[in-house]
């Protein structure tokens, strides 16, 4: 029994891996569902019954926020697109449902993936920059968004080609951008208390750093400031390497360092917060204005899935996004079950406020590599040390 869910456990953290994999997109959706997400939900529900109350608990006031993100306004239970919205706000919600314990084994199984796709990868990135195309294309996808986005996959890497920004010269690893992997790998790196001890923190710290995601520097600057647990010389020792990285980084990685780093965060504009980037004032006071024209019910409520689409008032993805599918309340009620489940310590509150922060910049939280990673963060601070997964993944 124990062999059969651990097994369990191993795919589900494949699979939440793999439906964040670029190349996922590439399959029909018709394949998607039968696939990957029934079968994950089936084992959820099937593998950890009986469930615990708290879990339970948890399992309904999320999954209250997920359905509604995920049902639009106007809908038809004949709808094939209302049914597979509601299998993945299912397989979300069940994750919630998952025991301690068996989270715990989980996440070690993914974070052994994550590190061997992060390893894999980060060579091909090195020759690409060298000037060596990688070898080995398996796919191309196009964006559905129709933005001219198209991305040439690779085993273990993939480069977007951008109509306007040109070829992404920044580490994606197997995800669609650089920002993706550089939030995941910040928030892994918040969930190991950035315990640079372990070799496989250090090769997420450099292949965060060489994403040259703003987010995950800020994410990372964040943590660093804010966590309490952390004894001021290993805070010191932790900055320290982290500044050698990005010193190493700007070295040799100048153009796309001050691209997306430096004149980011002061350029002719300004500060950051002067700027046209989606942190700046102009920009927020644009987004508020622009909600302000909303109608109350819409407002409040939000529209539900994808009501957004067309409706942007600025251009690229910005919290608003959130607004327009939520609306205050429910982003609110989001807000507050993250911060009531993190309040229980100060290493799940920082969690807690870390995710947070990332919604200005990252509001498509509703996948579920983000949500695991949240339960993770938020439900697993009392869980043995490291060294108890380290011997359940052997």
């Amino acid at each position: 029994m124990k062999l059969r869910k651990n097994h369990i456990l191993k795919y589900l953290s494949i699979v939440i891996i793999f439906t964040s994999w670029i190349i996922f997109y590439t399959i029909p959706r018709d394949l998607q569902y039968p696939l990957f997400f029934i079968p994950a939900i089936v084992l959820i529900f099937y593998s950890f019954y009986p469930y615990k109350k708290q879990n339970v608990i948890a399992f309904i006031l999320f999954g209250v926020v997920i359905f509604r993100f995920f049902i639009p306004e106007d809908f038809s239970l004949t709808n094939i697109s209302f049914w597979a919205a509601m299998i993945r706000a299912i397989l979300i919600s069940s994750l919630f449902l998952i025991d301690r314990e068996s989270l715990m084994k989980m996440y070690g199984y993914f974070r052994k993936y994550l590190f061997y796709i992060v390893i894999i990868s980060l060579p091909f990135y090195l020759l690409y920059i060298a000037g060596l195309l990688p070898i080995g294309q398996i796919a191309t996808h196009v964006g559905g968004d129709g933005d001219g986005r198209t991305w040439n996959v690779y085993l273990f890497f993939s480069l977007q080609d951008h109509p306007i920004q040109g070829e992404m010269l920044r580490f994606p690893a197997i995800f669609d951008e650089p920002g993706f992997l550089g939030v995941i790998l910040a928030f892994v790196l918040a969930i190991e208390k950035f315990d640079l001890t372990k070799f496989q923190n250090k090769i997420f710290l450099f292949s965060g750093i060489l994403t040259f995601s703003l987010a995950f520097y800020m994410l990372v600057a964040v943590y660093l400031l804010l966590s309490f647990h952390i004894e001021l010389k290993y805070k010191l020792y932790g900055s320290v390497i982290v500044l050698i990285l990005m010193l190493f980084g700007y070295m040799f990685f100048t153009a796309q360092f001050e691209e997306r780093i430096v004149n980011r965060l002061i350029s002719d504009e300004g500060y950051i917060w002067e700027t046209s980037g989606r942190v700046g004032v102009d920009v927020q006071y644009t987004i508020v204005e622009g909600l302000r024209t909303l109608e109350t019910k819409e407002l409040l409520i939000g529209g539900g899935f994808q009501a957004y689409l067309g409706r942007g008032f600025t251009t690229g993805v910005t919290w608003d996004r959130l607004i327009f599918q939520l609306g205050i309340v429910f982003t609110g009620y989001l807000i507050t079950l993250i911060l009531l489940y993190g309040s229980k310590s100060r290493q799940t509150f920082l969690f807690g406020i870390l995710f947070i922060i990332s919604l200005i910049q990252r509001p498509a939280v509703f996948i579920p590599i983000w949500f695991f990673l949240l339960i993770v963060g938020v439900f697993m601070d009392d869980r043995r040390n490291d060294n108890q997964i380290s011997k359940i993944i052997r």
